[in-house]
């Protein structure tokens, strides 16, 4: 059903980072130089602000972040949420146990919400792409509408097949070579998913307990089981991982063409210097 009530945002941040290097840097909080407002200081502020602010921008008025007991330090960076707009609230998952486990981590503090969901470690163009979603979720009364953007490898990712009416007619995940050249990046979902997600997992984890759990399959399994599920293509968008060093340059890069950086902060990437 259509909610006219303010969505939770849910940020999953909980997990190991070992695509990212050596570095022992935490992915989420690699600093950005954002513009300042007219006449305004440029301030750096953490990458997954970029997801935050969407978040508010979305609707949301607070959000759940699932955090591991590792990244105690986005806490104190984060604080409250002061600077993005919204209240911040903290889950712990103990193991990370996959993104399922994070909706079914966050749902005692999410309730009977709606739910704008959006990636620390992905960037993703146009910036009020989960405002769409999430408003095109309340128009349809669908259970669960997903964001989806053009990318070049979506083998490795969560292609859509998607029917001329916008309805989601298959999620994949990581299927290899594909067709679909695109992948589902943000989400809007009623409590309603959030139950039948919530129960896959503990299902699938009762078959499969040395396993983790994978959203677009819990996605794909609640289309299967009869629930709406719709999507809102953004073929002039983009959408891309920062969980690589090469992904990460790449991102700032495109952050700073669009005018959201500061320009040199794409030289610096590359070890520039002017």
């Amino acid at each position: 059903m259509a909610s006219s009530a303010a969505p939770v945002g849910l940020l999953p941040a909980a997990g190991r980072g070992v695509r990212f290097g050596d570095s022992g840097y935490a992915k989420e909080l690699f600093p950005l130089l954002f513009e300042g407002a007219a006449g305004g200081p440029i301030e750096p502020r953490p990458i997954c602000e970029l997801s935050l602010r969407a978040l508010q921008v979305a609707g949301a008025d607070r959000c759940v972040i699932v955090v591991s007991r590792e990244k105690g330090e986005l806490l104190r960076v984060l604080g409250e949420g002061a600077e993005v707009g919204m209240r911040l609230g903290y889950v712990v998952q103990a193991t990370p146990r996959g993104l399922p486990d994070v909706v079914r981590s966050a749902r005692p503090w999410i309730g009977r919400s709606d739910t704008v969901f959006a990636m620390p470690d992905t960037v993703f163009l146009p910036f009020d792409a989960v405002a769409q979603v999430h408003a095109r979720r309340v128009e349809t009364g669908a259970d669960l509408v997903l964001g989806v953007f053009p990318v070049d490898e979506p083998e490795r990712l969560g292609p859509v097949e998607i029917g001329l009416d916008g309805a989601v007619l298959r999620v994949h995940d990581k299927p290899g070579p594909t067709p679909h050249r695109n992948t589902w990046g943000v989400a809007s979902w009623t409590s309603r998913f959030a139950d039948f997600c919530c129960d896959w997992e503990d299902a699938r984890r009762r078959r499969e307990p040395d396993r983790e759990g994978v959203l677009g399959h819990a996605f794909e399994a609640a289309r299967q089981s009869g629930l709406a599920v719709g999507a809102v293509s953004f073929a002039d968008g983009r959408f891309l991982d920062i969980g690589t060093p090469g992904g990460l340059r790449s991102a700032l890069e495109v952050l700073a063409r669009g005018g959201v950086l500061v320009a040199d902060q794409a030289a610096v990437a590359h070890g520039r210097a002017r």
